[in-house]
């Protein structure tokens, strides 16, 4: 897994990002006073991507052929999180199983606790049920190894969901799903680079909870600014989902230590109050934060002029059906689709907000993303009336 998250975070960020020669102007100059063409060329280069990021996508495209739902009715999916204290993960499980209920399935949810030894548990009671699938939630094979091989063994389909986007196994059997979070960490910094026309000084929050979780940081972030910004400085803090408690303090000691740092980049949007206690603790005024997830309350600050100025998010109740539909191919006896690329993803910045309808049936109806209407798409497809 480690070697597949690596390669796929070289290539996208090196597609994310043109890395192209030339000098950035005073630190302090944002985009949104000066014109694109003023830009350096490698802020030029980071506004394309942020451009092409911030657009709708209004037609559903069938991620394969036609497939038969029916070996689902009546049958149990296991549904394993990394944690369910992950909002992301938690929501997931949720549409999963509204998702899953229309083709007669039934999911079983059970949490893995950051720990191995309850990933383990939750893998063993799945075969014990003999379920029809399991699904996991930001999990490589590498946190059970061992487990993961007894599942496949016993026969069942493993659909990893939000990891890799591709990765070993047998299509027939394994099957990976994933918004690309290495791809929307980013978009997030290449705002960044184009906001502060190539000189940002940033601290990034990064999440160490898995391997997954760090490749993202490391290649969506870092590789990001190292092969696209050479002028901007970069100050990281790690943090772990069991250590939130602490995360202000060191939020407000690095904006102390450095008062050069203008902006906060959180690798999700679980770090934002932590990230807004910082930022009063240490009295400042001046900094821009950007996040990844697209939360309701997010989107809500930045309409509201907040100090978010944008967010790179995924429908998340879209990825549950994407999810479900490699479920229903496995169960069905067909091949799961290679190299997904899931489409429903967008950056939100007080250049595109304003046009949307900020609540939570809003959000969960995926409108945000664009009117392409996916569950109807995806009922077509499996056979559902």
């Amino acid at each position: 897994m480690k070697k597949n998250l690596r390669a796929l975070g070289v290539v996208i960020a090196a597609l994310s990002m043109i890395a192209l020669a030339g000098c950035s102007s005073d630190p302090g100059t944002s985009t949104e006073t000066m014109d694109a063409a003023d830009l350096s060329p490698e802020a030029q280069a980071a506004l394309q991507v942020v451009t092409a990021a911030s657009e709708s996508v209004d037609e559903f495209t069938a991620p394969g052929p036609a497939v038969d739902a029916s070996a689902l009715a009546g049958e149990t999916v296991y549904y394993i999180p990394m944690a369910l204290q992950i909002p992301l993960l938690n929501n997931l499980g949720t549409a999963l199983t509204s998702a899953l209920e229309n083709v007669g399935a039934t999911v079983q949810v059970c949490d893995a606790k950051l720990n191995p030894a309850d990933a383990a548990s939750c893998i063993s009671q799945a075969i014990d049920a003999d379920a029809a699938a399991v699904i996991t939630g930001g999990i490589p094979k590498e946190f059970a190894t061992t487990s993961f091989d007894q599942l496949l063994a016993a026969g069942i389909p493993w659909v990893l969901s939000a990891t890799t986007t591709s990765g070993d196994g047998d299509p027939s059997q394994v099957a990976y799903v994933s918004a690309d979070n290495v791809l929307l960490q980013s978009w997030s910094t290449n705002w960044v680079i184009a906001d502060s026309n190539a000189a940002a000084n940033v601290l990034v929050i990064k999440l160490t909870d898995s391997e997954a979780t760090t490749a993202w940081a490391d290649y969506g972030i870092l590789a990001t600014y190292e092969q696209g910004c050479a002028d901007c400085t970069v100050q990281v803090v790690e943090t772990n989902s069991g250590q939130l408690d602490k995360l202000p303090s060191l939020i407000s000691s690095a904006l102390i230590a450095n008062p050069d740092i203008t902006y906060i980049q959180a690798e999700f949007d679980q770090f934002l109050p932590s990230v807004s206690q910082g930022i009063q603790s240490a009295a400042r005024d001046d900094i821009t934060v950007v996040s990844v997830d697209g939360q309701l309350s997010t989107l809500q600050e930045i309409a509201a002029g907040g100090d978010v100025k944008a967010v790179a998010a995924y429908n998340q109740d879209a990825a549950a059906w994407y999810t479900a539909d490699a479920v229903v191919r496995l169960t069905s006896g067909a091949e799961a689709v290679g190299d997904l690329s899931f489409p429903f993803r967008r950056i939100f910045t007080t250049e595109n907000v304003g046009n949307l309808t900020l609540t939570a049936d809003a959000q969960a109806s995926g409108e945000w993303f664009g009117d392409a209407d996916y569950r109807a798409g995806f009922l077509e497809l499996w056979g559902v009336n």
